[in-house]
């Protein structure tokens, strides 16, 4: 059941302490040392912005395969008929982790225009005095229609943050976390942002932010304040789960969150080229068997998810059959390996979830990813996951077959040797 790829049509540090063996002729075989997990499952992740109608039983039963369910929070906050909405999926698992989407430096215009969508409204409303401009006075965007704020100022974020803590005091609805959208070293300016003039200049100051060295710092430094001011209003078990590069690169900021996600993975945080490779090789500073030591672990972290929800393209299989080449199957394989976490989409490249075709019940490792060449093998009490590595890039990084109670259930690419 494994599959050669005939045709592609394309659609869109610390080291870990080895030990090591090897033989003359033969290549050097390294297992990952590191705590194991508590529970050898894979944890499924989900991002949606259709929660759809939660008294469907199938459509539940699609959003409770997640462990950690990430939402906009104006799904549960802002009108009255929304109150009791979270229950419904608690009932049907109680220990899922509900995490609100959180932006950390923009409004969006529109949400003036509907003030009976309170909680949008009442963003708005507390962001607008600190909104951003440019070198020539235009209002400041990353984003069509999303106006950056100046969250360097601790009055506008206390501003925004107290909006949060309304909703999350007041509402039956309340969040297990946030998802903070998103964390970088300087502010990035979407190519759809158009019609816009002049350079960024969060401070005010007519120097352009690229070329603000305080700016910069004050932009940095603001983004441990977010974290730590959103801990101590909410309290230690609050989990905070990081978008962006800066958490995939950097550990000391990473430590004070309780995950990572990585966005289009693995083209965020690792580079151009053979960047499945690189999240995979342990000469690599911020591999994943790395990084998944970063983030806390007090709050059922540490949470690496690993996203990437644009269709990439089809493949013809060893049936002459054509199939869809899916991400999250891609990226199963790997959260296997790496104790990571997976988000499958519906494949319509929207942030829809999706419900995997494969259940995995494996039971608990047996040990850790023993890594022999571009080969790395791990085993289950019931399952086995073999990958080999090959461009290292879409649509065609890697070969993997997944094995459970000794039968194959799934499989990509073509390995070298039968596995």
């Amino acid at each position: 059941m494994t599959y050669r790829i005939i045709q592609i049509a394309l659609s869109g540090l610390l080291m870990m302490t080895l030990a090591s063996c090897s033989t003359p002729g033969e290549p050097e075989s390294s297992t990952i040392s590191t705590d194991l997990v508590d529970d050898g499952d894979l944890r499924i992740a989900a991002l949606t912005e259709d929660l759809g109608d939660l008294t469907d039983p199938a459509n539940l039963q699609r959003l409770i395969r997640a462990d950690i369910l990430i939402v906009q929070c104006d799904q549960f906050w802002g009108q009255p008929y929304f109150e009791g909405r979270m229950d419904l999926i608690r009932a049907a698992k109680p220990d899922i982790k509900i995490i609100g989407y959180f932006r950390t430096k923009v409004a969006r215009i529109e949400w003036v225009d509907y003030p009976t969508q309170t909680y949008n409204y009442d963003l708005y409303q507390a962001s607008r005095p600190y909104w951003c401009q440019t070198t020539t006075g235009d209002t400041l965007m990353d984003w069509p229609n999303a106006v950056v704020f100046d969250y360097t100022n601790p009055s506008a974020r206390h501003a925004v943050l107290d909006v949060f803590k309304k909703y999350q005091n007041q509402s039956s609805n309340k969040f297990d976390g946030v998802f903070w959208d998103y964390f970088g070293p300087y502010l990035w300016i979407a190519p759809a942002v158009t019609g816009m003039t002049g350079e960024p200049d969060m401070d005010g100051d007519g120097v352009p932010h690229m070329d603000d060295p305080d700016e910069l710092e004050a932009f940095n430094e603001a983004q441990f304040d977010w974290l730590r001011e959103m801990q101590a209003a909410m309290g230690p078990d609050f989990i905070q789960i990081g978008n962006g590069a800066r958490a995939a690169r950097d550990s000391v900021f990473a430590g004070e969150l309780d995950g990572i996600f990585y966005e289009l993975f693995p083209n965020v945080g690792f580079g151009s080229g053979d960047n499945f490779r690189k999240a995979l090789d342990l000469n690599v500073f911020n591999n994943l068997f790395n990084a998944r030591h970063w983030p806390r672990s007090s709050n059922g972290g540490p949470w690496l998810i690993l996203s990437h929800r644009k269709p990439i393209g089809s493949y013809r299989d060893d049936e002459g059959i054509w199939k869809p080449i899916v991400p999250g199957n891609l990226l199963r394989a790997v959260a296997l390996l790496t104790d990571g976490t997976s988000i499958h989409y519906n494949n319509s490249g929207l942030p829809v979830a999706g419900l995997p075709d494969l259940e995995i019940d494996f039971g608990k490792p047996l040990g850790e990813t023993v890594i022999t060449g571009t080969r790395y093998v791990r085993n289950f009490e019931r399952g086995q996951v073999i990958l080999e590595m090959a461009t290292g890039m879409y649509p065609d990084p890697f070969a993997y077959v997944i094995k459970q109670d000794g039968v194959e259930i799934e499989g990509y690419g073509e390995m070298t040797e039968n596995p």
